[in-house]
């Protein structure tokens, strides 16, 4: 096999698995409603707070044993449930968020969803404090999705660190996300069970 001819077919194969690599965005049934999302987005009279924060020994077996879970730090999302918020958590997640479901962002494939954006700048955001704890004032009556992102980390992370490569810590970061829904001044607080 000539040179020219070798190299002409590995160029192909590289850019035919460069372009498997890619993820086209999906296309839901239902576009995205900005006048729907934001009927749930007026000044209420609810509040929902939580924590997403288990220490060791206390968390849930998801990735590893002995892990514990927490969104210290991180961002937490308050999306309308409209009817494309249904359809995006359903592609996402891979299954209906009729309470509470996790996924880990290095496992499976990416997916991208047309319109996502528009439904998170559409959403309310706050973040976690250093003990894993958030809050949501001034909510209105309805029908939401609470999206937290968060990590999972092994517990060994401590004698890990001192003795072998980082990469090497049982750790996993992804989110959580359970569906909500307050009305007539309801304070609610969420402490799990977190996936």
């Amino acid at each position: 096999m000539n040179k020219r001819l070798f190299y002409s077919l590995l160029s192909g194969l590289l850019v035919a698995a460069l372009g498997g690599c890619t993820s086209i965005p999906v296309k839901l049934p239902v576009p995205f409603d900005q006048k729907e999302a934001a009927a749930l987005l007026v000044p209420g009279t609810n509040q929902i707070s939580g924590t997403i924060l288990y220490e060791q020994d206390k968390g849930r077996v998801l990735a590893f044993p002995d892990t514990f879970v927490s969104c210290a730090g991180r961002e937490v999302v308050l999306i309308p449930y409209t009817d494309f918020a249904r359809e995006w958590a359903l592609r996402y997640y891979g299954r209906p968020v009729t309470d509470i479901a996790y996924r880990l962002t290095n496992r499976g494939k990416s997916i991208q969803v047309e319109g996502q954006e528009q439904m998170f700048q559409a959403a309310r955001k706050t973040r976690c404090d250093d003990k894993g704890n958030f809050s949501f004032t001034n909510v209105a009556n309805g029908d939401f999705l609470l999206m937290a992102y968060v990590q999972w980390l092994g517990k060994d992370e401590a004698s890990y660190q001192f003795g072998f490569a980082s990469e090497d810590i049982d750790e996993e970061d992804g989110s959580v996300i359970k569906r909500i829904r307050v009305e007539g001044n309801d304070n609610i607080t969420l402490t799990g069970p977190w996936p």
